[in-house]
């Protein structure tokens, strides 16, 4: 049970920290958007190349994050215990939540500056992407947890070895009658 409240206290932390960075990003975006905050008077030109770069790192950095995060989730030997558990997936998802914002950052600001369509369009396909990336208890539980290949070989063991105990049950009651049998006449 404690290792429950810990792992559900986690998840709070982790959603709080989601949630305040996408409303940050959202704000700053919708006050650049309608030029509440304009960032300069007038739009700044941004060269094609240093565009494509941005567009490039946007591109790379939204599969490699999600990418990391499962391959060190799934690095994770199962079942973990607790406090690793809750580490791995704490370190794993702060570094997915904050290099995906710091990418929609970036884009916002470039957009904020040069009034760029692309960025913008960039940052909504960044927005989307944030669904992926809420905490989530049962990603959290499922390292504590054996996969479902082990859990099923597992109960099939202690099935078969529950059939092997009733047959030896059987055969020794069966040898016994017939030792009683022969021992009584």
């Amino acid at each position: 049970m404690r290792e429950e409240n810990k792992m559900e206290r986690l998840i709070g932390v982790l959603r709080r920290h989601y949630y305040i960075n996408i409303i940050t990003l959202v704000l700053l975006f919708i006050l650049l958007l309608f030029r509440i905050i304009p960032l300069m008077q007038e739009s700044e030109l941004i060269g094609v190349t240093l565009e494509r770069y941005i567009i490039m790192i946007s591109i790379i950095a939204i599969p490699l994050a999600l990418k990391l995060f499962a391959r060190r989730l799934n690095k994770v030997p199962r079942p973990a215990e607790t406090a690793i558990a809750l580490s791995v997936y704490q370190n794993t998802s702060f570094i997915r939540l904050y290099t995906i914002s710091a990418v929609t950052l970036l884009n916002i600001l470039l957009f904020g500056f040069s009034r760029n369509s692309n960025f913008m369009w960039i940052t909504v396909v960044l927005f989307i992407i944030f669904l992926y990336c809420k905490p989530s208890y049962t990603e959290l539980a499922n390292l504590t947890e054996l996969p479902e290949e082990e859990r099923a070989t597992e109960e099939e063991m202690t099935e078969d070895s529950a059939y092997k105990t009733e047959e030896e049950e059987r055969e020794y009651s069966e040898n016994r009658t017939e030792d009683e049998e022969a021992a009584g006449k």
